[in-house]
């Protein structure tokens, strides 16, 4: 079998991946070298370049230590000199014996001195390694090997040793090209180079030599140096390949189908987009790594770009097989539509435990090369049948996966924390809550493992940092078993620096990613949306995910940023036809799978495009927060208009998903600690009175809805850059304390929710466009506040009072409703509402910042008389009353916890009477 590229393997081998990040002499480095000395190259591109450029006066220190034949592993430091810096250990972290002496502009040097001394260590112990991490003195700052990776540098046995490199890294040549070759020895010998056999430089005597050689015809070289010592000879080798161009042969069937496809006949037909290129070559895991000619990648031009593909044989559908593509014997990049990927600067640090069976990157062999890895039953599962609820009555959950989870205290771990498999045992929580979707944000591959997805590299795999493909399907399909559909949040603006395509080519001449953005709110790399071969992209990553996965629609991230480049002439935020038509497209898509599949912009936009987007049948994002923060902090504008998308510059009824806070703002209940009028910065009853009011007004709106994650228990974190809560979004780890649902001002809040996103949920003909829907003073600060929903013999009335102090007569005509037939579905703890009567009027006094909700009997939810059922259970004051005969009840809170007895505090339960359940509220 003929080899092509074997030194990509090879090389890791013969030359020291730290070789230009961290030096030493001597050079060759034993375990009885003396008077060592490492020098640190912090801007060397062998290493992160986190310590690169600093200013001469800051100190740089070493947290080292050795990897001795008793290291279970390279991350089992022994005899580690001094501890990480802290506020109180600076002394004893930072000594003169771990200080680099600055040399020059990024050139440090350590003096070690004898090795074993150096680390007080004994002699018994075998040293492999010196492991270190360059850093400030407090620590804030650190220089690392690639990917954030602890540098290894090696010591080698006593006795006779040689290195060999050369002083190129990349040794897949494309042009004829000149390399300078340097072999060292621990003692004179006799040493030569040959290539193939053909001896072109030698020297007698030396402990180095060093000679040039050019490789200038294609073909396959073993560049070996020989050094001969008492009688011995020793050999290293490096190889270096100068490869042909792919040939031309048309995929199977002419229409190439980018990714892995799995053929009738067992056989794997591997696909690569890459316009411009010459050559690919597929480097797989079946082939050891090995770069064979068998693997060279045939190419068609079809519709105006180049695809480059070529079919394997022999994969068990069962395995994981990395694999990735060298493209013009240059570019090491995974493949953009690989459904897992390998990664090989965050894998190191994502615990094993998050998938304990996942595919493991081959460190072993590399530390810089993306890899995806291909499974043929990946996308093998069964999945039941789910009705996609109304969109314009779906209340969302937003989750970031990551903090969902996470125990209280864990902030900062750069792996994450929470996983999927953990939020999908909080299901029954978010189902006794009442919604009936849940946003997940974005799950595809991400840089690093600590994010909050919208850092997208890959946009057809599942992020590791959260569990395996098997388990988001288990999360999947346990929603929609409780009723609850899911919707992706997806991020097609922009990707980071790790898809292949952005690897692939100058940003200059990049086909698919533009040097400077059209549009002003660009943050990572821009997509060329004009490319055909991006937008296929993402045709094919909604059809994956709605099929592979069974999602039921979409989140679209910055829909401002999705126009073609000449159309923004007029502004970011103006019109743009271009971004209207890209997103009737991607609908398209998404009803051509499903349907009634869900389709959600973050356009934020004016009127007219968002109108125009509504009547496709898409959703718009809705931001209500500086109103609801202006409400719960009893200061400035409160209008709560936007919450009814007919009376938002009259975009479509139901159109636009309304919420008081998302990922991308300030939480109300921070604002409102923070900022408070009055003494609501202090009284802790008056806070979650106006908290609850505020979500009991958006809830009772019709249209969709939005909750972000811990919103429904008051969740106060300051979720931006700023101490004062200015600034830009905060995406560090979250404190997250589920002991919060002990907490009664929380639970309150909680249920209040829960009343209403149930009450919605009970009776959906109540927020339909057919129903009698009408509000009064939602855009006032000092007058009462009216909600009425009626349909039929259904009406529910609510009354609010947004003042700070001073109670308010607020009056609704009701259609049918009297203080005889009102039941009190919901209100503000520590106030009991009263009716009084005028005429056709009903009038309620409410206390500052309290509200009420009243419904007629024929609302289903308020007392859950189950029917046929012989008992009749309902909320008491305090308790929980049960009429008629029965032999065993049992209530439960929301979050699933059993009460000791049917006395209990306020709020909303499950009640299970003689295995029926009810549902009650207990004011």
């Amino acid at each position: 079998m003929k080899r092509l590229l074997l030194a990509l393997l090879t090389l890791v081998a013969v030359v020291p991946l730290w070789a230009q990040l961290v030096t030493s002499e001597p050079t060759i480095l034993q375990e009885n070298s003396q008077d060592v000395v490492l020098t640190y190259h912090a801007d060397s591109p062998m290493g992160d370049k986190g310590l690169a450029n600093l200013p001469q006066s800051t100190d740089v220190y070493a947290h080292i230590g050795v990897i001795t034949d008793k290291s279970s592993s390279n991350s089992d430091w022994k005899y580690t000199l001094t501890p990480w810096p802290n506020t109180g250990n600076q002394q004893t972290a930072n000594t003169d014996k771990n200080r680099l002496t600055y040399v020059a502009p990024n050139t440090y040097t350590l003096a070690i001195g004898d090795i074993h001394s150096y680390f007080n260590m004994p002699q018994t112990e075998k040293v492999k390694k010196i492991a270190i991490v360059f850093r400030t003195a407090d620590g804030s700052r650190t220089g690392r090997g690639p990917g954030g990776a602890d540098i290894m540098v090696d010591v080698l046995p006593d006795g006779f040793a040689m290195v060999f490199n050369c002083d190129r890294t990349n040794l897949v040549l494309n042009s004829t090209t000149e390399i300078t070759f340097t072999a060292e020895t621990s003692v004179p010998s006799t040493i030569k180079f040959d290539v193939n056999g053909t001896v072109f430089a030698t020297a007698e005597n030396t402990t180095k030599l060093e000679a040039p050689y050019t490789f200038d015809a294609e073909g396959n070289f073993t560049v070996t140096a020989t050094a001969t010592y008492d009688g011995k000879d020793y050999t290293e080798t490096i190889l270096v390949s100068y490869p042909k161009s792919s040939p031309q042969a048309d995929y199977p069937g002419g229409v190439p189908q980018m990714g892995c496809v799995r053929n009738d006949d067992g056989t794997v037909t591997f696909c690569l987009a890459a316009p411009g290129k010459n050559s690919v070559v597929l480097v797989g895991s079946w082939d050891d790594y090995e770069v064979l000619e068998k693997n060279l990648m045939n190419y068609q031009d079809y519709e105006g770009n180049r695809y480059f593909w070529t079919t394997v044989s022999g994969l068990a559908n069962d395995q994981w097989y990395p694999y990735f593509f060298v493209v013009d014997d240059t570019y090491k990049v995974a493949d953009p539509y690989t459904h897992m990927v390998l990664d090989c600067y965050s894998d190191r640090t994502l615990r094993q435990s998050v998938w304990r069976e996942r595919p493991q990157y081959p460190y072993d062999k590399f530390n810089n090369v993306m890899m995806g890895c291909y499974r043929g039953d990946i996308d093998d599962y069964e999945f039941s049948d789910f009705t996609i609820p109304e969109h314009d009555n779906l209340v969302i959950y937003e989750m970031l996966v990551r903090d969902f989870t996470a125990p209280k205290g864990i902030n900062g771990l750069a792996n994450g924390w929470g996983t999927i498999k953990q939020a999908q045992e909080k299901i029954p929580y978010i189902k006794s809550l009442g919604f009936n979707a849940i946003e997940l944000m974005p799950i595809m591959e991400f840089n690093g493992n600590n994010s909050w997805g919208y850092n997208t590299n890959f946009y057809m795999a599942p992020d590791k940092a959260y569990g395996s493909p098997t388990e988001y399907k288990d999360f999947i399909e346990e929603c929609h078993r409780n009723g609850i559909a899911v919707i992706l949040d997806i991020v097609f603006n922009q990707s980071d620096g790790l898809h292949p395509w952005y690897q692939m080519y100058p940003i200059d001449s990049n086909p698919f990613y533009n040097k400077t953005a059209p549009h002003q709110w660009n943050v990572l790399n821009d997509w060329n949306q004009g490319n055909d071969l991006v937008q296929q992209q993402w045709t094919d990553a909604i059809k994956y995910w709605m099929t592979a996965y069974n999602v039921d629609g979409f989140r679209f991230d910055l829909v401002k940023g999705l126009g073609d480049n000449d159309s923004y002439a007029n502004g970011t935020d103006s019109y743009n036809s271009s971004r209207v038509e890209r997103m009737k497209r991607l609908h398209k898509v998404i009803t051509s799978i499903k349907p009634d599949g869900i389709h959600i912009n973050e356009d934020l936009a004016g009127a007219q495009e968002e109108k125009e987007l509504g009547n496709d049948g898409q959703l718009q994002w809705a931001n209500v927060n500086e109103a609801c923060r202006n409400f719960a902090q009893a200061s400035g504008s409160m209008n709560f208009m936007r919450f009814y998308s007919m009376w938002d510059s009259q975009r479509p009824w139901g159109s636009t998903v309304s919420y008081a806070e998302s990922h991308d703002e300030q939480r109300v209940a921070f604002q409102v600690e923070s900022y408070g009028a009055g003494d609501l910065k202090t009284n802790t009853l008056a806070r979650y009175r106006r908290l609850g009011s505020m979500a009991a007004q958006m809830l009772l709106v019709p249209g969709p809805k939005m909750v972000w994650q811990f919103g429904e228990l008051g969740n106060s974190e300051n979720t931006k850059a700023n101490p004062d809560g200015s600034g830009d979004n905060n995406t560090s780890p979250k404190v997250v304390d589920w002991r919060w649902l002990d907490d009664p001002d929380r639970k309150y809040l909680m249920d209040t929710y829960a009343a209403m996103i149930n009450l919605r949920m009970d009776n959906p003909e109540l927020f339909t466009r057919d129903a009698a829907f009408s509000a009064s003073n939602l855009a006032s600060a000092s007058k009462g506040r009216s909600i009425r929903l009626s349909s039929g013999d259904k009406e529910v009335i609510g009354f609010f009072n947004p003042a700070l102090t001073g109670s308010l007569d607020i009056s609704v005509t009701p259609q049918s409703l009297t203080p005889e037939t009102a039941t009190l579905i919901f209100a503000s703890p520590e106030y009991t509402p009263a009716f009084t009567a005028s005429g056709t009027d009903l009038s309620l006094n409410v206390p500052a910042g309290c509200f009420a909700v009243f419904a007629s009997k024929e609302v289903s939810g308020v007392e859950d008389v189950v029917p046929d059922s012989e008992v009749r259970v309902y909320g008491a004051d305090g308790r929980i009353g049960i009429d008629g005969e029965y032999e065993h009840a049992v209530a439960y809170d929301l979050s699933g916890r059993m009460m000791p007895s049917l006395d209990v505090p306020a709020g909303l339960y499950i009640v299970v009477v003689d295995g029926r359940s009810h549902k009650v509220i207990v004011r």
